[in-house]
């Protein structure tokens, strides 16, 4: 998910599978929350990498391109989220669960707070300027630093940071942003 706040100094908090994952995506009415890591111990536990931990209860559905999954325990150790799900008993099952995302329904994803979005939300949304002006289309999101949109517009594209003194508003089926003088050139 991603943070609009009120200022430069508070960007943007992106919500997404977390360390080593992929981005966050909806795949169907399913939405991408981690990646399983490797094996802990021997009776089947992995580390699972994901911004939204708290997705991953005991009884909760996982849904993966294997299959789907239930979590048997969860718990979290030298900051490393670990996850043992029913079926799987051993180190070596866990092992094959590497790098193996995992999604729920997008009805189960966490409530976000104020001004957070899901960067799978952000993908493909028309952009304009806080005149009216369409300039183009949410292409990807560049994690890091200073999260950035990159919008695809019919001369290439550009990048703008996510903060609210650039992108003053997310609605539902838009995006609106004032750029700087120079930051973009449509001609």
């Amino acid at each position: 998910m991603a943070r609009l706040d009120a200022d430069l100094h508070n960007c943007i908090s992106l919500r997404t599978p977390g360390r080593g994952a992929l981005k966050d995506r909806l795949v169907g009415e399913h939405m991408t929350v981690g990646t399983c890591g490797k094996a802990h111990g021997i009776k089947g536990e992995l580390a699972v990498f994901t911004g939204a931990p708290e997705v991953f209860v005991p009884g909760a559905v996982i849904h993966t391109e294997q299959g789907t999954l239930t979590v048997d325990s969860a718990r979290t150790h030298n900051d490393r989220l670990l996850v043992r799900f029913e079926g799987i008993a051993d180190r070596t099952a866990a092992d094959a669960m590497r790098n193996v995302e995992l999604a729920v329904d997008a009805d189960d994803l966490p409530a976000l707070a104020e001004n957070e979005y899901w960067v799978a939300s952000l993908i493909d949304r028309p952009v304009r300027t806080t005149s009216g002006e369409t300039l183009g289309f949410v292409k990807s999101v560049e994690l890091g630093p200073q999260d950035r949109l990159v919008i695809g517009t019919d001369n290439g594209e550009f990048e703008i940071p996510f903060v609210a003194a650039l992108v003053p508003e997310v609605a539902a089926d838009y995006i609106v942003v004032d750029p700087p003088p120079g930051l973009i050139d449509l001609a």
